[in-house]
């Protein structure tokens, strides 16, 4: 009898491992991992925060992030769990920020800023090319940096290098170097708006306009404060609409710019076009209309913003010093050059129309 309830009790416990083992082959057990990890820095982060302001959590986030990533390693078990905070669970942090927002402020703010965005956005990408063939940067890079700065940061060089050909080491290039200013943007931002005394309305509108990542732009705003918040994430939203056209011009050009005119020269806008600004609009159309109350309504900006948190630490989880240093000299000077005269150019404008 003992042997047979050992037998019995030997069964069940393969039988558990073997669940155990199939779990972690579904794509949610590859994510687990990171996710986990990036959820408790967060936490870690926050507490951080809170004890000392003057850090603030965003700061520790990347800080920690960044530190773990070099100094201690990160395993390749982390890896699709952090990718996933940082693309999947950002854009849920941007959806559930729209509860927090009126749609007449959408239109409001919107429409007050869509001057800054173009005029960022145009001269953005045309200068940042233009002085990168002045300096020597060569192939792709200098339109890569443009559009990333102008636009979405790494959003927009991913979505347009496939559709410039663009070799794998320009686009690690150039990524690498919007990086290294979102980081610079998300501490130093709120630092210059508050010796500029600048307002929340006027600070939110620089931030959606002129700092490159989502994650950055939130992060930013949300550390100077919540109206600054709200508003970047509304101006931030309405730059990333520019993707679109500057996405289809760059591929009418390669398409004509190419020999041949078959599938591989065409844009499909559905890969395009951010889907997750569909779901921020309802909500925010939602909260027009009275559905959410006051109560909830901070509580999910609060998830939203600790989600933003997670992802700011996957941002620094991805700093890799090493691949810093290889970029060389020419393209970190270039974004410096790109990421000043768009904020100067958006403040500048800003300021004409606020």
């Amino acid at each position: 009898m003992a042997e047979l309830a050992n037998t019995k009790e030997q069964r069940e416990a393969n039988h558990s491992l073997n669940k155990i083992q199939r779990f972690r082959e579904t794509k949610l057990g590859k994510q687990l991992p990171g996710v986990v990890l990036v959820f408790v820095i967060a936490f870690v982060s926050q507490s951080v925060g809170k004890d000392i302001p003057l850090l603030g959590s965003t700061v520790t986030a990347i800080l920690l992030g960044m530190l773990i990533r070099n100094f201690i390693g990160l395993p390749a078990v982390f890896d699709l769990g952090v990718q996933y905070s940082l693309k999947s669970l950002l854009k849920l942090a941007i959806i559930l920020l729209g509860t927090s927002l009126n749609l007449w402020q959408v239109f409001t703010i919107g429409s007050q800023s869509i001057v800054a965005i173009f005029a960022a956005v145009i001269l953005g990408i045309l200068l940042t090319m233009y002085i990168g063939r002045w300096m020597g940067v060569t192939g792709n890079i200098p339109a890569l940096i443009g559009v990333g700065t102008a636009i979405c940061g790494a959003t927009a060089i991913a979505t347009v290098s496939p559709i410039m050909k663009a070799k794998e080491e320009e686009t690690a290039f150039a990524v690498t170097t919007i990086f290294i200013f979102n980081v610079i943007a998300v501490i130093f931002y709120p630092i210059l708006g508050s010796l500029l005394e600048l307002s929340s309305q006027v600070f939110g509108m620089w931030a959606g306009t002129a700092i490159h990542d989502t994650s950055s732009v939130v992060a930013a705003g949300y550390a100077y404060s919540n109206e600054a918040g709200g508003i970047a994430t509304v101006v931030k939203l309405t730059r990333t609409l520019f993707l679109v056209p500057v996405a289809i011009l760059i591929g009418i050009y390669m398409s004509m710019k190419s020999s041949g005119h078959g599938q591989e020269g065409r844009v499909k806008v559905s890969k395009i076009f951010p889907w997750f600004l569909l779901g921020f609009l309802c909500m925010s159309v939602l909260n027009t209309m009275g559905v959410f109350n006051e109560n909830l309504v901070e509580q999910i900006t609060a998830v939203s913003k600790f989600i933003i948190l997670m992802a700011m630490v996957s941002v620094g989880l991805g700093a890799d010093f090493k691949k810093i240093r290889e970029i060389g000299l020419k393209p970190v000077y270039l974004g410096l050059i790109a990421s000043v005269i768009v904020a100067v150019v958006s403040l500048f404008i800003i300021y004409l129309v606020v």
